[in-house]
């Protein structure tokens, strides 16, 4: 009788267990989130490595708006822009003189 009682609670035990794991299972598998992530990444000058860093080069869109233009140029001990230009702040610290209806450069300013 007691090898019975020992054997039904073994396997009362041994179900059990596995009902938790088979439960554990299904939690898991409910929580699990699939995140996708976008990222825009927009160039900036690099210096001279890039093709149209140099005179005569044309500067890509997003340095012909107002957000790279130099305003104080004076402070930066840069030449007055001739009219109808102005100096642009590259990311690695030169200064590029700017048509600003071409984009093209036309006097860059390395700073080191």
């Amino acid at each position: 009788m007691k090898t019975k009682l020992v054997l039904a609670m073994c396997a009362a035990l041994l179900a059990s267990g596995a009902a938790m794991a088979a439960q554990t299972d299904d939690q898991s598998a409910g929580t699990v989130q699939t995140t996708k992530t976008v990222t825009t990444t927009v160039q900036h000058v690099h210096g001279a490595d890039t093709a149209w860093y140099k005179e005569g080069g044309v500067v890509p869109v997003e340095y012909r708006g107002n957000t790279y233009v130099v305003q104080k140029w004076q402070t930066e001990h840069l030449n007055e822009p001739a009219e109808g230009s102005h100096w642009v702040r590259g990311d690695n610290g030169d200064y590029l003189l700017v048509d600003e209806n071409t984009g093209a450069i036309t006097s860059i300013v390395h700073q080191h």
